[in-house]
C-alpha cells in the first residue's frame, strides 16, 4: 500500500515537473469560450487582451489589457497557480497550444477557458512597421500582442497612469493625441503632442509622461530589446461633448458651443501673450466657428494679425466687430482701414 501510494506521488510529481517545463514561455490569448466550449457573445470579453509569460524561475509577466506585473506561479498535479490567487485546470499543452480552465470558489459561477497560441505563432506573417532617425537609430512602431513594451503595474494601464498624474481641470474637456519612444533600455524619449484642444496643458501632459519612468520594461523583437514607438489619446470628456453638441435633441448644445468658444478664447489669449501667434489665430477662429458673436475673438485674431503685419485680415476682423456694433472696433477699423475720405485703403 505505502509502495502504491509512494508510486501515486512520485507520478503525480513528475507530471508537475512535465508541465512546469512545458509551460515556459511566451503565450498570448487565442480564443475565450465558457467552460462547455459556448462561445461568449459579450465582444468586451472576446477583446481583452491576456498574455502570460513564464519563465524557468518560477515567475511570470501577466499582461492584462495594458496593465502588466510579475508574479510567481507554480503547478501542483494539473492546477497552475498564479500568485496564489489564480487557479487554472491546465486541459491541454503542448507545443502549439495551452487550454486553461479557470477555477473559482463559487462554483455557480461560469468559467472561462481560455486558449492560448505561443506568441512565435501568434507572430507567423506579421513584419513589424519600422523607420530610422537622423541619428541613425531604429524604431519599431507598437501593436499590441506582437511588439509592445511593458508597463510593470498590475493596477493600472500607462494611459490610466498618465490621466491620473495629469494635472488637468475637472470642469473641462479637451482631446490630446501624444508620441512617444519607450528605448531598448526602457526609458522614455522624444514626447511630443501631436494633437492638442488646450496647449497650455500641454507641458502638463508631457510631465505625467515623464513620471511613467521607471515603470517600463522594453519590447523584445527576435530575442532582443528594441526601441518602439508608442501612441496614445488622451480623450477628457471631448467626444461626449462633441456627441451632446451634434445630438439635436439634445437642448443644451448651443450653451455648449457658447462654453467651448470661450475656453478656445481662452487658449488664443494665452498664444497671444506667449508670442505663439499662428496658434493664437487658430484657436480663435476655432471660438468663432462655435460662436460667430464673439467679439473678444475678433479682437483677439486682428490683434494676431495686426502683429504679423497682416493688414488685410486684420481690417477683415475689425470690419465684422464695426458691424456688429462694436464702437472700439469701429475706432480701429476706421484709424488703420480707412484712408483721410473714409474709403478702404
Amino acid at each position: 500500500m505505502f509502495k502504491t501510494l509512494f508510486l501515486i506521488c512520485v507520478s503525480t510529481g513528475a507530471l508537475a515537473q512535465q508541465l512546469m517545463s512545458s509551460v515556459v514561455g511566451d503565450w498570448i490569448k487565442e480564443d475565450i469560450r465558457l467552460k462547455d466550449g459556448s462561445p461568449i457573445l459579450d465582444k468586451t470579453i472576446n477583446n481583452l487582451q491576456l498574455r502570460y509569460i513564464f519563465n524557468t524561475d518560477g515567475t511570470v509577466r501577466a499582461v492584462y489589457e495594458g496593465r502588466s506585473g510579475d508574479r510567481s506561479y507554480k503547478i501542483k498535479n494539473d492546477t497552475l497557480i498564479i500568485g496564489g490567487d489564480t487557479f487554472y485546470k491546465i486541459e491541454q499543452l503542448s507545443d502549439i497550444k495551452l487550454v486553461l480552465q479557470q477555477i473559482t470558489a463559487d462554483s455557480s459561477a461560469n468559467a472561462l477557458k481560455i486558449i492560448f497560441t505561443p506568441a512565435h505563432l501568434y507572430n507567423i506573417g506579421y513584419l513589424p512597421e519600422k523607420y530610422r532617425t537622423r541619428g541613425g537609430d531604429t524604431i519599431y512602431v507598437l501593436k499590441p500582442n506582437y511588439l509592445e513594451p511593458f508597463f510593470m503595474d498590475a493596477e493600472m494601464s500607462a494611459s490610466a497612469y498618465i490621466s491620473d498624474n495629469f494635472d488637468f481641470p475637472e470642469y473641462r474637456a479637451a482631446d490630446f493625441y501624444t508620441r512617444f519612444i519607450i528605448t531598448s533600455k526602457g526609458e522614455v524619449k522624444g514626447i511630443e503632442i501631436l494633437r492638442s484642444t488646450s496647449e497650455r496643458f500641454n507641458n502638463k501632459l508631457i510631465a505625467a509622461i515623464k513620471k511613467t519612468e521607471g515603470k517600463w520594461k522594453p519590447a523584445i523583437w527576435e530575442g532582443k530589446p528594441v526601441n518602439v514607438e508608442v501612441k496614445m489619446g488622451f480623450d477628457i470628456g471631448w467626444s461626449e461633448r462633441e456627441a451632446m453638441k451634434n445630438s439635436s435633441a439634445d437642448p443644451d448644445a448651443a450653451e455648449a458651443d457658447l462654453a467651448e468658444s470661450n475656453e478656445f478664447l481662452s487658449e488664443g489669449k494665452y498664444n497671444l501673450s506667449v508670442r505663439n501667434y499662428n496658434e493664437a489665430i487658430r484657436n480663435f477662429t476655432w471660438s468663432l466657428e462655435k460662436n460667430p458673436l464673439n467679439v473678444d475673438a475678433y479682437y483677439g485674431r486682428a490683434s494676431a494679425y495686426a502683429i504679423k503685419k497682416d493688414t488685410k485680415r486684420m481690417c477683415e476682423d475689425l470690419l465684422q466687430l464695426k458691424n456688429l456694433q462694436q464702437a472700439r472696433g469701429t475706432q480701429l477699423w476706421e484709424k488703420f482701414c480707412t484712408n483721410s475720405n473714409g474709403d478702404k485703403k
